[in-house]
């Protein structure tokens, strides 16, 4: 319903209603571009030329976005998927690596003068799926795929 529409039938809401405006917690899954542009959004932010265990990068992911649950295995896939767009997009300079120590998975992301631009790429990327997922939800009455 447009706000147009929407005005047609409602007016004001009562003095001290609570915005309904809220979203509901979600738990992160492989694949979904939702949690995908978090985590690129994230990542894109997160101190390069440093090696960071994930357990650590996961648990300062959860506390940027309360309303979200993401873990390890999730946070790896889309790890995975960033590496192969960039060896993809610059012909295999590792720049994303994981590696394990005694402690775990680590992450490393080697800065270079592309990967700003590469996470810039990648989230823009994200956003469009987001976007075709909402119309698709919108014009499904609500289901957006075999999921819902």
């Amino acid at each position: 319903m447009t706000d147009t529409a929407a005005s047609t039938l409602v007016g004001p809401a009562p003095e001290g209603m609570p915005d309904p405006d809220l979203a509901p917690p979600q738990v992160a899954r492989a694949g979904d571009p939702f949690a995908q542009l978090r985590m690129v959004h994230f990542l894109s932010r997160l101190h390069r030329n440093s090696t960071h265990q994930l357990r650590d990068v996961v648990v300062a992911l959860n506390a940027a976005f309360l309303d979200w649950a993401f873990n390890e295995k999730v946070l790896l896939a889309e790890l995975v998927q960033l590496q192969a767009n960039w060896a993809i997009s610059y012909h295999g300079e590792d720049r994303i690596i994981l590696d394990r120590n005694e402690r775990g998975h680590t992450l490393l992301i080697v800065d270079s003068s592309k990967m700003s631009a590469f996470f810039v790429s990648e989230a823009r990327r994200l956003l469009a799926a987001c976007d075709d997922e909402l119309r698709s939800f919108a014009l499904n009455e609500g289901h957006a795929g075999p999921d819902w």
